[in-house]
């Protein structure tokens, strides 16, 4: 058991799904979801340029300024959701998610759809 997270694709004329990221245990993420889109287990978000392009800011700049970690994307609890430390394991987390959604400003927007998921 534990915190599983997603971001896939999902091709638009033939629904064909393709995994982008995996995240294990990321409960900061989590939390980011949650608190601004309501999310749900098992739920999923579809996400838009706009709605990278913040995160990715967000990220970026908790990868600059790591002190404030702990305001800008807070460790969110749950059941067997990891670490509530802002340590290695948390900035680490932190830069992989930066390059992915860093890379995923460049996805085609208009043959794709990115979704967030999550199940724990």
């Amino acid at each position: 058991m534990g915190l599983d997270m997603y971001l896939y694709l999902q091709e638009r004329e033939t629904n064909e799904v393709i995994e982008y990221s995996y995240y294990r245990k990321f409960n900061a993420l989590q939390g980011y979801f949650v608190k601004h889109f309501s999310l749900e287990n098992c739920g999923k978000i579809k996400l838009s340029l706009e709605m990278v392009n913040e995160l990715y800011l967000l990220l970026n700049e908790i990868r600059h300024s790591p002190e404030k970690a702990n305001l800008l994307m807070p460790a969110f609890p749950g059941p067997f959701f990891g670490s509530y430390e802002y340590d290695r394991i948390y900035h680490n987390y932190i830069n992989q998610a930066a390059c992915d959604f860093y890379h995923a400003k460049f996805i085609d927007y208009e043959k794709y759809d990115l979704f967030f998921t999550s199940d724990w």
